[in-house]
Order: C-alpha cells, then sequence, then structure tokens
C-alpha cells in the first residue's frame, strides 16, 4: 500500500467515523455494534461506494459480521487492521467517547461541546 492509498483510507475512515455513525445512531440508536443489514442500509442511504468500505463496516460490526459480509465488499482488510484504521481516525467526542469525555472532564471543562482549560 502506497502513501496515496494509505491518505485516502484514513480520509475515508474520518469520514465514515462521523457521518455513519451519526446515520446509524439517528436510524437504530446507539450501540456498540450493528447487525450487517444495518449498516448496510446506512451505508447505502448515505451513498457510500468506495475501495475502503471495509473500514466502515469493520468500526460497527462484531468480527464473525465483518467476515459475513466481507464477500460483498471490493477490497478487504483483516478486521483488526480495518479496526484499528478506524479508531485511529475517529473523531474526539463521539457516542462512544464516554471514558476519553470523562478524563477530559477531570482535567477542563466543556462549554457547548468546546474544550477549555480550567483556569
Amino acid at each position: 500500500m502506497n502513501w496515496l492509498d494509505r491518505w485516502t483510507m484514513n480520509r475515508a475512515a474520518g469520514v465514515y467515523a462521523r457521518v455513519l455513525s451519526r446515520e446509524l445512531r439517528r436510524g437504530w440508536g446507539g450501540s456498540d455494534h450493528y447487525t450487517p443489514d444495518q449498516v448496510r442500509a446506512a451505508i447505502r442511504r448515505l451513498g457510500f461506494k468506495g475501495r475502503y468500505i471495509c473500514v466502515g463496516y469493520a468500526a460497527f460490526l462484531t468480527e464473525p459480521d465483518y467476515l459475513s459480509v466481507a464477500s460483498e465488499l471490493p477490497y478487504v482488510l483483516p478486521y483488526d487492521r480495518a479496526r484499528q484504521v478506524y479508531l485511529r481516525n475517529k473523531p474526539d467526542g463521539d457516542a462512544f467517547s464516554e471514558v476519553r469525555d470523562a478524563e477530559m472532564t477531570s482535567a477542563g471543562d466543556t462549554i457547548g461541546g468546546i474544550w477549555r482549560w480550567r483556569a
């Protein structure tokens, strides 16, 4: 994988982390994992296509579910690798960051989703 492929994959992972996670929460509520049909429906609704959609699937499916849909995907990364790419590109403050938010609140205040240091 060359630098352009890595850059494209990381960029796609960031979009999946922001947009796909929001669409899944809106459609099926907050959850650590969703069903393959739920993820597929959200991806279809958003019109996501592309070589690295496997990262979007791995982010929200269990490993057995990911393996069951892998044959449908244009490009497949190992589940652990795809999850690493997703987690590395996931923005702070999403629905799955309760621990990070608790740590941040203990070090500072959040006002309107904007973090600031306590004076």
